[in-house]
């Protein structure tokens, strides 16, 4: 973490230096892809950990202040991805060796950039929430959400559904006397339905995801309720939501 406590500002560089991909800048860049590194092999609790750190040291404000000044979101001119010929590969991985011969020093940064903010929707989705809900330049807000959801939530979502769809189906069936949860994704309506069968009946709810998350957090929803009061089930619903908001809110705090 040490690594990060010299955190350039574009008011360092002028424009032609940072063209350039200073050392400093590149420096503290591939310390940020280092430590997105470990939490890409740790558990949840140490991943926990990682980001309870990364928010507590406040760390998360200078680097994505510094991001979306380097790539125009403060000055209302975001890069344009498809238009720059970043695609969805790009946006998943940087390749420092690829980009060092086959780029411009200042197509590199923003390469490292791009794929930096994608890993930071991935480990660390609700310093970015938080950080984007306070941003105090209205402009650079909009900005950043619009951005995210047109090049990012997308392939977050993807990514969270295939999680989803991996734990549904390394879960154990029990015995005939249990009754198994039954979870079907749909990548195309961002959404995971989930239930109980019951009397060959289907209790169930469904969890939304918005089209720019992250920033937004899902939403749940009853779609049949079977043997159980109207009361208790719309009790657990907003249980449920809570639970959706309170790990959210947790994970901002800490």
């Amino acid at each position: 973490m040490s690594l990060l406590l010299d955190a350039p500002t574009i008011h360092h560089y002028s424009d032609s230096d940072l063209e350039q991909f200073p050392l400093g800048v590149r420096r503290y860049l591939l310390s940020w892809h280092l430590i997105f590194d470990s939490f890409s092999s740790a558990s949840n609790k140490v991943r926990n950990d990682y980001s309870d750190m990364i928010g507590k040291g406040d760390y998360i404000g200078p680097f994505l202040g510094f991001m979306f000044d380097v790539l125009g979101h403060s000055a209302a001119n975001s890069l344009r991805l498809d238009k720059e010929r970043f695609d969805e590969a790009m946006i998943r991985n940087y390749d420092m060796w690829i980009a060092t011969d086959s780029e411009s020093s200042e197509r590199e940064m923003q390469w490292l950039l791009i794929n930096l903010y994608y890993l930071s929707l991935k480990y660390i989705p609700g310093l970015v929430k938080n950080w984007w809900v306070n941003c105090k330049n209205r402009q650079t807000s909009i900005a950043v959400g619009s951005w995210t959801g047109k090049y990012y939530s997308t392939l977050i979502i993807h990514d969270l559904l295939d999680d989803v769809v991996w734990w549904s189906e390394k879960q154990t069936t029990g015995s005939e006397e249990d009754k198994t949860l039954v979870v079907k994704v749909s990548k195309n309506s961002r959404e995971v339905l989930a239930g109980y069968e019951i009397d060959e009946l289907m209790m169930q709810i469904v969890i939304r995801l918005p089209v720019d998350y992250p920033l937004h957090i899902a939403t749940v929803e009853s779609v049949n309720r079977v043997a159980i009061a109207e009361k208790k089930w719309q009790s657990f619903i907003m249980t449920t939501q809570a639970a959706i908001a309170f790990t959210v809110s947790y994970r901002l705090l800490h």
